[in-house]
This record gives structure tokens, C-alpha cells and sequence, in this order.
């Protein structure tokens, strides 16, 4: 199987068949959608069923993605040394045992801000491992001429999971409680391992075993702190981790609960239209991809327009005018996505794939749980919309200042 692939990269085939892309993308779809969910269903536990002030439900989130801050890094450098598919299916188990061990916390009555808590920090740790994995793997099995095509529907289906996710976790809620929501995440945790098990991944380079993990970690860090253009563009993640997705699953459930009197299925219809805008930016780039040109400059562009959203959701004078807004955040969301991710692994050689993809992860989703913190001091203090908008007027002024001196970037073909 991994002679195949070998032949059809080296054939420049543009046919995804017969890569095993298919079944990473299926395990990547259900991963996807638990961790939707998750985010939601914890965050309601906490505001809603627990009735905790806001400074509980920034603290739930910020465990939640904390541990990707304190050991993507090392699961990063482990990607390049180990089985990369191993290590996805240790995840998996992980996975569903926590999600099955908070479903029984909730049933038995024991959920509480401080249970909640370490259970968020465990599915963070799950997390943390399995995203650089994942991520390192999809160049092994896709050949290079149709990395951004693959990249593209892989989009479209973790962003179709964010938008069953939160709606399936929001109707688990509703009929038959938190618990329950929990209880049926763990399910997909079970259809991602029995994917995983179909899974055959080529050859990766032989691993550098002469140094130890320290060191390949720092290895990886210089150089991607040496090349400008990937500098660059983790500075713009940094910006949309921590300042705008942070935010979003912090002020979003807040603003419709609290502003607009919403219940757990409204509530995760936003991040449904967000999801349903970036598929449809991700459709267009299917067909579109092989005409854009300075996909940098288009990255940036998209982030200004991202911001600028953020910026007026915190003056939506009604909750159908926030779900326009919401949508149209999807729409730049889908370039930021698609794009962020194709100039990463075009960049990035195979050998430091796994640990390159690690600070992606670590600038992208280790600083949601900081923004989420610190977006919910911000709207314990002035309100959940008005603190919205604060943040947005931050990320805008740091992504012009990135669009201004960040030439390499722009110049990205």
C-alpha cells in the first residue's frame, strides 16, 4: 500500500483514490465533531447547569485547551520519531475514556466547577496529542500536486462536523441532558478508532534517534522562527487562536443566552452558520484553487475581513442579525483555514512536518483557552457584546500591522 502512494506522488497523480485519504478525512470529520461539541457542552455544564459566574466558564476552557500549550511541543517531536497511527489510536481510547468518565460524573450528580475542570484538562491532553499527529499525516498519503485540494475537503468536512457538532451536543442538552451529550461524543471516539484500524500510512523518513526530545523540539522551534514567511503566518494564528476563536467560544454562548434569552440548540446554530460559510468558501476553492495567486496576500485580506466581523457582532442589535454576521465570519473563515494550512505544509519539509505542525497547533489552538479567559474577565466587566467588539478592534489592529510588514508573506504564491 505505502509503494503505491510512493508511485502515484512520484506519477504526479491527481486522483485522492487509493491514498487511504479517505479514511483520514472520515476520522479526521468525527474528531472534529466531538471536539465542536466538547467546547459547547462543557461550556454549557458550567454557565448553565452548574449556574457558575462567567469567570467559571473562562477557567473550563482555559483548562480545556491549556494542556495543548504545555505538551504539543513534545507530541509534535514524538510525530516524527514514532508510528504516527499508533499514536492517533492511543488517542482515540484516551478520548472516549474521559468523555465516558464525564458523562458519569454528570449522571451521578458529582459535576461540579472543579470536576469539570479536570476533565476538560484530560480531553485537553487527548487533544494535544493527537492534532500534530493528525495534521503531519495528511502529506504522507496525499501527493503534494493535490496537498490544497485535499486540504480544501478536509475543510468542508471538519466544518460540516462543527456544524452538527454543537447542534447534536445543543439537542443532546435539551432532550435528555449534559450527560447524554457527553455519552454520544464518546461514540464517535469509537468510529474514529475503527477507521484508524483501516488505515495504512508509507514509509516516513527514517528519525533522527541521535538527539534527544528536547533538543528536536528546540530544533524545530529555530527553524521555524528562522524562515520569515512561516513566522509571519504564526503570528496571524496566534491572532486567530487567541483573540478570535477565544473569544468566539467564550462571548458566543454568552451573548446568546444572557443578551438574547437563547437556549442551548439557538445558541449553537452560531457556530452551525459559521461552519455552513466556511463549506461554502471551501466549495469555491475546489474550483478556484488553481487560479489564486499571492495566497499570502489572500490569507491576510481574509483575516482583515474576519476581524472586522468580530468587530460588529458586538453591535448586533438582534439575534438573527448576529447569525448573519456568524455566516459571514464563516466565509473568511474558510480562506484562513484552507490557506493557513496549505502554505504551513508547503513550507515545511517532511523530516520537521510533525513538530512544524505542532506550533501550528500551539499558536492556533494552545491560546484559545487564554483568549477564552481572558475574553470572559473582559465580559464579567463590561458585558459579553461590548467585550466581543474590544477584542475584535485588537485582532484587526494586529493583522493590519502584519499586513503592513510582513512582505514575504504577502509575496506567498
Amino acid at each position: 500500500m505505502g509503494e503505491t502512494v510512493v508511485v502515484e506522488a512520484q506519477a504526479g497523480n491527481t486522483s485522492l483514490r487509493g491514498t487511504g485519504f479517505w479514511l483520514l478525512w472520515a476520522n479526521t470529520v468525527s474528531i472534529a465533531m466531538v471536539m465542536s461539541a466538547d467546547r459547547f457542552t462543557f461550556e454549557w455544564l458550567v454557565g448553565e447547569t452548574l449556574d457558575a459566574p462567567d469567570w467559571a466558564s473562562g477557567l473550563v476552557l482555559f483548562a480545556l485547551g491549556a494542556p495543548v500549550c504545555a505538551f504539543v511541543l513534545t507530541a509534535g517531536a514524538l510525530a516524527d520519531r514514532h508510528d504516527r497511527r499508533r499514536m492517533l489510536l492511543g488517542t482515540q481510547f484516551a478520548g472516549f475514556a474521559v468523555l465516558i468518565a464525564s458523562a458519569f460524573v454528570v449522571w451521578s450528580g458529582m459535576a461540579s466547577v472543579a470536576s469539570a475542570s479536570l476533565l476538560a484538562a484530560a480531553f485537553g491532553t487527548v487533544t494535544a496529542f493527537s492534532q500534530p499527529v493528525r495534521s503531519a499525516l495528511l502529506p504522507t498519503v496525499v501527493p503534494r500536486s493535490q496537498l490544497m485540494h485535499a486540504i480544501v475537503v478536509v475543510t468542508i468536512g471538519t466544518n460540516t462536523a462543527m456544524i452538527i457538532g454543537p447542534l447534536l451536543a445543543g439537542g443532546a442538552i435539551d432532550i435528555e441532558g449534559v450527560g447524554t451529550a457527553f455519552a454520544v461524543q464518546a461514540g464517535f471516539y469509537l468510529v474514529g478508532v475503527l477507521l484508524l484500524t483501516q488505515l495504512h500510512v508509507p514509509p516516513a523518513p527514517a528519525p533522527d534517534h541521535s538527539t534527544g526530545l528536547r533538543a528536536q523540539v528546540g530544533e524545530g522551534l529555530r527553524f521555524t522562527w528562522a524562515h520569515r514567511e512561516l513566522r509571519a503566518l504564526f503570528a496571524l494564528l496566534a491572532v486567530g487562536g487567541m483573540m478570535m476563536m477565544g473569544s468566539a467560544v467564550a462571548l458566543l454562548p454568552k451573548i446568546a443566552r444572557d443578551e438574547f434569552g437563547r437556549e442551548a440548540g439557538d445558541a449553537s446554530m452560531l457556530f452551525a452558520l459559521m461552519g455552513v460559510g466556511m463549506i461554502v468558501t471551501s466549495a469555491v476553492l475546489i474550483k478556484t484553487r488553481q487560479r489564486i495567486t499571492r495566497r499570502g496576500l489572500v490569507f491576510m485580506a481574509a483575516m482583515v475581513v474576519g476581524t472586522s466581523n468580530q468587530v460588529l457582532q458586538g453591535f448586533a442589535p438582534t439575534f438573527v442579525w448576529l447569525q448573519v454576521l456568524l455566516f459571514v465570519w464563516g466565509l473568511s473563515g474558510g480562506f484562513y483555514l484552507n490557506l493557513n494550512q496549505t502554505l504551513i505544509q508547503e513550507l515545511t519539509p517532511p523530516e520537521k512536518m510533525g513538530r512544524v505542525m505542532a506550533i501550528a497547533t500551539l499558536t492556533h489552538a494552545g491560546l484559545v483557552p487564554f483568549g477564552a479567559l481572558m475574553a470572559s474577565a473582559l465580559a464579567g466587566a463590561i458585558g459579553a457584546q461590548p467585550a466581543m467588539s474590544v477584542v475584535g478592534v485588537v485582532s484587526l489592529t494586529c493583522v493590519l500591522l502584519a499586513l503592513s510588514f510582513a512582505k514575504q508573506l504577502r509575496a506567498q504564491v
